[in-house]
């Protein structure tokens, strides 16, 4: 990858943290999202499917917050890392954790993303070995 692949991603969560909107320019219109978590576990293609994701998401949870604490350039993709913060609709309980993201950017565009419950699992999506 390059800094500037590294850039649209940190652009991409700056905006969205920021402005809790989504920031369609930076995303490609055959964006594929594919989610490993359960319960919304699934394939999500084009602006559409993340919408749906994103919508999939929120049914679960009164709020959440994202921080995104770190990106690695692993050559191909792009790793983030990041805390998320959730309260469960109905239960109230507060989960924290750290998710990751791999994130391959193509022409200033996100073309796919492959969201992980740990750091982990996207460290050995992503060919990288175990953080340290």
């Amino acid at each position: 990858m390059s800094a500037e692949a590294v850039a649209v991603i940190e652009r991409f969560n700056e905006e969205l943290m920021q402005r809790g909107e989504i920031p369609w320019d930076l995303l490609d219109s055959e964006l594929v999202l594919v989610d490993h978590d359960l319960p919304d576990a699934g394939d999500y293609r084009g602006h559409e499917g993340i919408a749906k994701w994103i919508e999939d998401w929120s049914a679960a949870w009164e709020s959440t917050t994202v921080e995104p604490e770190s990106l690695v350039d692993a050559g191909d993709v792009i790793l983030a890392t990041l805390l998320v913060t959730a309260r469960g609709k109905g239960s109230g309980i507060e989960t924290k954790r750290r998710n990751a993201t791999v994130n391959t950017v193509e022409n200033v565009r996100i073309t796919r993303v492959e969201y992980f419950t740990t750091e982990e699992e996207a460290r050995a999506a992503a060919g990288l070995g175990a953080a340290t």
